[in-house]
C-alpha cells in the first residue's frame, strides 16, 4: 500500500505505477491510495518545520505524524491518523513491575515510535490487544512509566508479551 506520491529505489527514480508494475510482475497486490489531506494544517514553530515538506500541500504523510508525535502532540496524531496512536512494547528482562499498578520499561523495549516525552493522561493499557484498564503513561529519555488507575499488571504480563498503550 502506498500514496500516489509514493517514491522509491536509486533516486527516488520510482513511482506509485511502477510498484504496481512490479508488484503485478512478481504476484503481489499493490493498492495506490489517494491524498488524504490535513484539515487542521496545525501550525508548526520554526524547529518542527524545518523537516516538513513545503510543497505537501498540506497533505497528511508520516513526517507529518512523525513531527506531530515528537511534539507530543497526540490529539493532532489522531486527527492525522485517523485513529488513536498505539505505541507497542515488547515485555522483556528489563520490564520491571514496581507495585501491582505500575511497570517501568527501558524504551528499547518499543516497537514503534513514541510520542515526545512527557506526560499523558486517559490513556488505554492493553495486552494482546485486549483493554485492561485506563492508565497513566510518563515518557523520559530512558524509560517509560504506565501506571494503571486500577487492576493490576502482575496478572496480565509475561516475558515475551506485546502490551500496548493507546494514546488519547
Amino acid at each position: 500500500m502506498a500514496g500516489e506520491n509514493y517514491r522509491f529505489g536509486y533516486k527516488a527514480a520510482g513511482d506509485a505505477k511502477e510498484l504496481v508494475r512490479l508488484c503485478k510482475e512478481y504476484g503481489l497486490d499493490a493498492c495506490i491510495v489517494s491524498h488524504v489531506m490535513d484539515k487542521a494544517q496545525v501550525p508548526y514553530n520554526s524547529t518542527i518545520s524545518n523537516g516538513i515538506n513545503s510543497k505537501d500541500k498540506g497533505q497528511v504523510s508520516s513526517t507529518r505524524v512523525r513531527h506531530a508525535l515528537a511534539m507530543g502532540d497526540m490529539e493532532y496524531v489522531t486527527q492525522l491518523l485517523g485513529r488513536k496512536h498505539r505505541l507497542v512494547l515488547m515485555v522483556n528482562k528489563e520490564c520491571q513491575c514496581t507495585s501491582s499498578r505500575t511497570i517501568l520499561a527501558p524504551k528499547s523495549c518499543l516497537l514503534n515510535q513514541p510520542p515526545g516525552d512527557g506526560e499523558f493522561d486517559q490513556c488505554s493499557f492493553l495486552v494482546d490487544d485486549v483493554f485492561i484498564a485506563e492508565c497513566r503513561v510518563v515518557l523520559n529519555a530512558e524509560n517509560l512509566d504506565i501506571e494503571l488507575y486500577s487492576g493490576s499488571v502482575q496478572d496480565v504480563i509475561d516475558e515475551g508479551q506485546l502490551i500496548s498503550i493507546e494514546f488519547g
